[in-house]
């Protein structure tokens, strides 16, 4: 199940940008360098060096005349991008810049956005457009042009910096519920470049649908100017410096290209995420530390870690990043830790340990004697007396995952509040929340819930099973437990709550769990028993096997209903 989140952590590159200039076709290199107007730079760099913290404030230093060398450094505030002069500079254009850097940045990626919360666009500026653009949406159909009709416009061509509007659209009818792109429709007269069709400089879809204008798209390939396989570049995207999840779409509005500087129309987004953004993926850290979401960053995916290390609880997971499962819990009262439960020292308990193990004063539980001298690794186990992978050879059933050799919902015992729900272990925001789950292929999000489902099912599928391309399939079907458990109701359980010790023969009244972590297989911890219970723990026995034939035939007959 994919997920999203809005936190601001360590960064993990899945897909580094290439940290170079772009070209168009024609071989000239975009943005073009800014210009001078009003004895002020102008252009895409001076654009965002007014882009800052403190309205009214732009990062541009004075000119440097006359060789002087305390030159304006420009940082009046925290802008995108500072500018200022080297002494002797040109009076008007600076040579220095930091910040975001509008050429090494420039990216025409992303080219498609998936929209999980209500996305704030603002006007930042028209620069010297001689054209009244307008500016919108579309859905993304995968290996489609854009429809015409489908063409969804936000800012019109009088929007002015500053502007702002909301598009949510999880509400909007016209979304399809996939990806989308955007669009910058022009009013170019097709025969004259740079000229507005008609003399009407204003951009409309209908009138671009009707001759009067161009439609360029976030995904290049369906640009009108497209023309070979490098087609003109008429958006270039960057990530803010300043703001999470804040994105600037910077338009070139003339057909075929021009001046090439790129300010025909900017306009800043929050609250969107490039296309791929919202799925697991692994840090290559340890533990906790190795969970992921990928994350966009300068138009490329990144894996986003989602925990940091924190000291060890008896929870069954890595809490503190060293490869070891809750080494170094503790528990009260005398217990043990064992797979992320506390369970009574094997000493204490009124229950000796299964026929062929023993007591491990050290640990608490009940061992296989062949590995009591065997140490295994941080993340291998030891069965019969030989190391290995403790997931090895064991598939769990669906909806479990396999954790120190033991198959369990990570879901199970975990309540979350404040209209949170449990994935993997952890309490996340649903799928119908803003930032929440993300539906992975062929689900749906079931917004009373905000959980992702299989909408093939007309109804709910009942405990033990789940759905898959209309029908309910049992959720012990292909699974593989581990050594003494059997799949059950869709878990892997110790069969007739007892421990299959003995060539395979539950030791009957015995309230046993096998563990298969810790450094060795086959680890048996004694469970409390419960108020009045008076059990023993013997050898094997016509009785038990009888016992075991019967809850086997139980079995076999409620897995023969299911089907």
């Amino acid at each position: 199940m994919n997920r999203r989140f809005a936190v601001a952590l360590s960064l993990t590159l899945l897909a580094a940008p290439a940290a170079r200039a772009l070209q168009q076709p024609n071989g000239v290199t975009i943005p073009t360098p800014p210009g001078c107007s009003g004895n002020q730079p102008n252009g895409l760099a001076a654009t965002f060096a007014c882009v800052c913290t403190m309205p009214g404030v732009c990062n541009i230093g004075a000119s440097c005349p006359g060789g002087q060398m305390n030159c304006d450094p420009g940082t009046n505030g925290t802008c995108e991008t500072t500018l200022w002069h080297s002494p002797n500079d040109n009076s008007c254009i600076p040579s220095n810049s930091s910040g975001l850097d509008v050429q090494k940045e420039a990216s025409t990626a992303p080219e498609t956005f998936h929209p999980t919360c209500p996305l704030t666009f603002t006007v930042v500026t028209r620069g010297q457009a001689i054209f009244g653009n307008a500016f919108g949406w579309y859905n993304v159909v995968p290996g489609a042009a854009p429809s015409p009709n489908d063409l969804h416009a936000m800012l019109d061509c009088k929007a002015k910096a500053k502007d702002q509007v909301v598009l949510d659209v999880k509400n909007e009818p016209a979304w399809k519920g996939g990806d989308i792109g955007f669009f910058l429709v022009t009013p170019e007269d097709h025969n004259q470049t740079g000229k507005c069709a008609g003399g009407d400089c204003c951009a409309t879809v209908d009138r671009a649908n009707q001759g009067a204008g161009w439609v360029y798209f976030s995904e290049r390939k369906y640009n009108p100017d497209a023309m070979n396989a490098n087609p003109y570049i008429h958006l270039l995207i960057y990530n803010s410096h300043l703001v999470p999840r804040k994105f600037y779409f910077a338009w070139e509005d003339i057909f075929g290209g021009q001046d090439d500087e790129f300010t025909d129309l900017v306009t800043s987004v929050q609250g969107v995420e490039c296309s791929g953004a919202g799925a697991d993926c692994a840090t290559g850290m340890k533990g906790i530390c190795g969970l992921g979401v990928t994350h966009c960053e300068n138009g490329m995916l990144q894996c986003q870690q989602l925990y940091q290390s924190k000291s060890e609880v008896c929870n069954g997971l890595d809490d503190d990043c060293d490869g070891v499962v809750d080494n170094g819990a503790t528990c009260g009262g005398g217990d043990v830790c064992w797979n992320g439960e506390c369970v009574p020292h094997c000493q204490q308990s009124e229950f000796a340990c299964a026929t062929d193990y023993q007591c491990d004063p050290n640990t608490g539980l009940c061992t296989d004697p062949t590995c009591a001298a065997v140490t295994c690794p941080p993340d291998q186990i030891c069965h019969m007396g030989k190391c290995g992978a403790a997931c090895d050879g064991i598939t769990c059933p669906h909806g479990q995952v396999c954790r120190l050799g033991n198959c369990i919902d990570p879901c199970a015992g975990v309540t979350c509040g404040n209209g949170l729900l449990c994935s993997q272990g952890f309490c996340v925001p649903g799928c119908a929340s803003c930032d929440g789950l993300q539906c992975a292929q062929g689900l749906q999000c079931d917004a009373k819930s905000g959980n992702c489902v299989d909408p093939s099912c007309a109804m709910a599928c009942p405990p033990g099973t789940w759905c898959a391309s209309g029908a309910c399939k049992d959720a012990c079907d292909g699974a593989v437990c581990p050594r003494g458990f059997v799949c059950m109701g869709g878990s892997c359980v110790v069969m007739g709550n007892s421990m299959m010790a003995d060539g395979g023969i539950p030791q009957a009244g015995a309230d046993l769990a096998v563990h298969g972590g810790g450094g060795h297989d086959g680890y048996v911890t004694p469970r409390r028993a419960a108020p009045g219970c008076s059990c023993t723990v013997g050898g094997p026995s016509g009785g038990r096997l009888a016992f075991v034939i019967a809850l086997a035939l139980v079995w076999l007959l409620a897995r023969r209903r299911r089907s």
